[in-house]
């Protein structure tokens, strides 16, 4: 008889004993409940549950019981993975017993540990392993002159040696950093990979890695991973019809990421020295007509004053990529008239074999480049969705189309470019791709804005029929935390606001005594704010990209009373519970930058569609209230979410954006954010604390 809803939660409150230090939370039992309905119907389910909830039991627990293998579960951090994967799935099936696929529990006295294990696999991107072929053939066209003190060949032999020595091939086991241009070289990749024809084809560490991914029962990738093979056409992962997002919020970044086409400066000349290597010597006159392309095209962009921008090209641009499309067609003719037969390094059949897969490897690369280049003809194209355009040719997406931003990242330094084509729209791709497909559980603590998950929904096409809930924190913020919104601050858009911050932190790092966050939304803030404030600390500070991230927080957590300047990177996916972190500081409400491309375009897209709606009398999206400002609230839900992370943590997240309270935005803002106790002034806030430390209780305010 099939499990029910109610079933799976009896199954929970048995397993729960299991762990003695477990307790029994009622947002955790909702949320089974949810995700088990929500498995049992194959409906779509969109789940907020707040910080403490215990959402990975929450749906592990019903997937494990309900879920047809595999089941598939995607987060956005390496830290969730590893949680996953070395602690919440071991522990849960072990005190589960689940041996067969139904969920049903082993015959009496057997037990997990004595055989039928339920199989979890890690799965990471081709790109993570080593390809034996491309080390041997880059370590080779190194000059031996040049070997003697050269760091990169150093590098290279430390690599050949630990392969030699059984090492599994995945860069992320080595007890070194390979830097970026030498893994690039010799990382494994579908485009050259010989398959079955090549000598290593046995040793082959991705092959290896994914011998026995048929077999698993739970798949754990990351979201990258798993929007990138959705959108190549399903090659990579196993058959699959549920799949779990954890840190959900962020799909749709990754799901932009995947749609994403790339042309860097060199990506032409790289495939050039790769026909030259493997098969024969390319005609003068296209090598330098490509030089002189890249070479055009790097003057033109470097005219630009930005380092990050949206690309409008003029009759010069036109002119440049129209040449560079020309040398790769003439190019694409010959290589088509190579008789590999008739090449040097043919010695025999073999030989030949192998030649003929790098040939046609090549002609699908450079045909590749040909349609990657296309896209920056024309600004805000609209193209048609095509599964050649996006990945591998394998698999289509439906016949629509799609607007796009074609826009530039300029590294004047290093004098390089990478022109960039983004579409200003997900949601079609996901309603035919992924929601058509899948049952699927998204979850995060920051879903919803305003108390609705209508803006999460909307954003990625997720159907207005799928399951939706939120579920509050365990977590007493009226008791527990102390929200600070300073009066009489400047306009964060005048000369004097970074340091009228500077003098706000000083104060709350006096009151916190250190043990701080302070999230900051530009590195030019981060710089500015930092330089100031450091040399007159007296508590131990470090900035973001000092060291690197893990360690930055290791470092936080072992020193008393310090302080951490960062961005990005620190406002999500980091729990320091306790003492260490007893304030929490953000400069401003988190808008996207004005002059962020992507963003700029979409705001215009929308503003667009918005104007056909009103000429169709249709009800128009409102570009700042419908998108700009849910974007930024969940955003800064994450920030606010870095100080609470027990029942036992008390301390201060301080927004110093006057914003908040004079704007009538505001209001949206302070309702999405946990109930917390607003403080005016640094002396109610500094008396509130106090207390709160001293007694753990809340003064009056």
């Amino acid at each position: 008889m099939p499990l029910t809803a109610a079933d799976v939660l009896q199954r929970y409150h048995q397993v729960l004993e299991k762990f003695p230090h477990a307790e029994r939370r009622h947002a955790q039992e909702v949320m089974i409940r949810e995700v088990s309905q929500a498995l049992i119907d194959q409906k779509h389910l969109a789940i907020e549950a707040g910080t403490g909830s215990g959402k990975s039991f929450g749906y592990l627990i019903p997937a494990l019981l309900l879920g047809k293998r595999p089941i598939v579960i995607s987060t956005a951090t390496i830290a969730l993975q590893e949680q996953l994967i070395n602690k919440d799935l071991p522990n849960l099936i072990e005190a589960m017993e689940i041996v067969d696929h139904q969920g049903n529990p082993p015959p009496e006295g057997q037990s997990i540990k004595e055989g039928q294990s339920t199989k979890i696999k890690l799965v990471k991107g081709r790109g993570n392993y080593l390809c034996i072929q491309k080390l041997i053939e880059t370590e080779r066209h190194i000059q031996p002159a040049s070997t003697a003190g050269n760091k990169d060949y150093m590098i290279l032999n430390y690599i050949k040696s630990e392969w030699q020595n059984e090492w599994d091939g995945d860069v992320g086991t080595l007890d070194m950093i390979i830097p970026h241009h030498i893994w690039s070289e010799i990382r494994s990749d579908s485009e050259d990979c010989l398959g079955r024809k090549c000598q290593y084809f046995m040793d082959n560490p991705y092959r290896l890695a994914r011998e026995d991914l048929e077999e698993a029962d739970i798949i754990v990738v990351n979201h990258a991973l798993y929007l990138q093979d959705l959108m190549a056409g399903k090659s990579l992962l196993p058959d699959h019809e549920v799949v779990i997002f954890d840190e959900a919020h962020q799909i749709k970044s990754y799901a932009l990421g995947a749609l994403t086409v790339r042309i860097g400066r060199y990506a032409t000349t790289k495939l050039l020295q790769k026909i030259q290597r493997r098969l024969q010597p390319i005609p003068d006159h296209y090598i330098q007509l490509v030089s002189d392309t890249e070479a055009g095209l790097l003057e033109w962009l470097m005219k630009h004053k930005q380092e990050t921008f949206r690309l409008y090209p003029d009759d010069l641009f036109h002119y440049l990529v129209d040449r560079q499309l020309e040398a790769l067609k003439d190019l694409e003719r010959w290589l088509n008239g190579v008789d590999v037969q008739q090449l040097q390094i043919v010695t025999s059949d073999l030989e030949a074999d192998k030649a003929a897969v790098h040939k046609n490897n090549l002609l699908s690369q450079l045909h590749g480049l040909i349609l990657r280049w296309e896209y920056f003809l024309t600004e805000n194209n609209a193209v048609e969705l095509a599964g050649p355009r996006f990945g591998e040719p394998s698999g289509e997406l439906p016949s629509q189309e799609i607007s796009r931003v074609n826009w530039v990242e300029l590294q004047r330094d290093k004098l390089y470019f990478e022109l960039r084509s983004t579409p200003l729209d997900v949601a079609p791709v996901l309603a035919s791709k992924l929601w058509a497909e899948k049952t699927t559980i998204s979850t995060s603590a920051t879903l919803s804005v305003n108390h609705s998950l209508s803006f999460f929904k909307s954003d990625l096409g997720l159907p207005d029929s799928a399951n939706e809930s939120i579920l509050p924190s365990p977590f007493d913020y009226s008791t527990q935390c102390l929200l600070y919104l300073p009066a009489g601050m400047p306009d964060p858009n005048s000369p004097d606001y970074l340091r009228h911050c500077g003098e706000e932190i000083e104060r709350l790092l006096k009151i916190s005594q250190g043990r701080a966050f302070v999230l900051l939304t530009s590195y030019q803030a981060m710089k500015h704010i930092s330089e100031a404030l450091i040399p007159r600390l007296p508590f131990p500070c470090r900035l973001q990209g000092e060291m690197p991230r893990q360690r930055l927080i290791d470092w936080f957590k072992q020193t008393p009373n310090s302080v951490v300047f960062a961005t990005a990177t620190f406002w999500e996916g980091i729990d320091i519970p306790g003492d260490a972190l007893s304030c929490v500081i953000i400069d401003k409400v988190p808008f996207a930058p004005p002059g962020d491309p992507v963003n700029s375009a979409m705001v215009d897209y929308i503003k667009a569609k918005a104007l056909k709606s009103m000429g169709l009398g249709e009800k128009a999206q409102d570009w700042f209230n419908g998108f700009v400002l849910p974007q930024a609230i969940i955003k800064l839900k994450q920030g606010f979410g870095r100080l609470i992370r027990s029942k036992d943590d008390t301390g201060i997240v301080a927004i110093l954006d006057p914003r908040i309270s004079s704007k009538g935005y505001g209001r949206m803002i302070l309702r999405s954010l946990p109930p917390a106790p607003v403080f005016k002034t640094l002396d109610s806030l500094e008396a509130a604390f106090e207390a709160l430390e001293k007694d753990g209780i809340m003064v009056p305010y």
